[in-house]
């Protein structure tokens, strides 16, 4: 997009790559060894999360759709400067939700890479479609794919009251044919009720065990306990607090 057709909120905006429109010197992290790369497939989400980072929601398509195209320039470029990639990284939103998804995994693991595609394992990654592809992935790349699970909590009410009801058990079915495939999995949990984490690990190691899930929640590369986060005020027509920022209100 030129700058003549930004709108006008972003007029005098993203001009210097170094100064902010503020004048004040643009954030910067230098790479050291990138090993992985990570890739937003879109903000549409097939839940609302009051604790999302990104906000991602059925209506939040701030983030148009990533392409196959797309990850496979990125990936061009990242060979281009000599980058030692091991792994591709997707997320979301949803990332089943975009109708890609498959095809985005298939370009990565075509570069050698390994793949790691966080879902939440509902409806979306359990469309037959779907499924079909990811088998098909599966056995032409052995070992080298990937799904981390978000399930915040290991008891159902927990995990539907951040969630929407119902979603727990939807999550469970996902995973549940997840294992019985064969595919490597890890979840995401989070500390969203004050429990400490070796309580959050003890549940959840009796839930994979009574599941029959390939998943150690001792382990914290395969069971990770995400802290307590509280979202920032929400913007509104007056200035958030003295020392505060805030987020834009939600689409939905």
């Amino acid at each position: 997009m030129d700058l003549a057709s930004r709108p006008a909120a972003n007029i005098g905006k993203f001009r210097d790559p170094d100064v902010t429109a503020s004048g004040a010197p643009r954030a910067r992290v230098a790479l050291t060894r990138p090993d992985t790369l990570w890739f937003n497939t879109g903000t549409l989400c097939n839940i609302a999360c009051s604790h999302c980072y990104i906000e991602s929601s059925p209506a939040n398509d701030r983030l148009a759709y990533l392409t196959t195209t797309e990850v496979v320039r990125f990936l061009d470029e990242a060979a281009d400067l000599g980058w030692p990639l091991v792994e591709a990284g997707f997320t979301g939103g949803e990332p089943f939700l975009n109708p890609e998804m498959p095809a985005m995994a298939r370009a990565a693991l075509e570069r050698g890479l390994r793949v790691l595609i966080l879902t939440n394992a509902m409806l979306p990654m359990q469309r037959p479609g779907v499924k079909v592809a990811l088998l098909d992935l599966q056995r032409t790349f052995p070992d080298r794919l990937a799904l981390r699970i978000s399930l915040d909590h290991f008891d159902a009410a927990r995990h539907d009251e951040e969630r929407g009801a119902g979603s727990f058990s939807r999550s469970l079915a996902g995973m549940d044919w997840l294992a019985a495939e064969g595919f490597a999995l890890s979840v995401a949990g989070r500390q969203l009720w004050g429990e400490p984490e070796a309580e959050l690990r003890a549940g959840f190691a009796a839930l994979f065990a009574a599941r029959g899930y390939p998943v150690s929640a001792a382990d914290p590369a395969q069971l990770m306990i995400f802290p307590r986060w509280t979202p920032p005020p929400r913007c509104r027509k007056s200035a958030p607090p003295a020392g505060a920022s805030c987020t834009r209100a939600r689409t939905a």
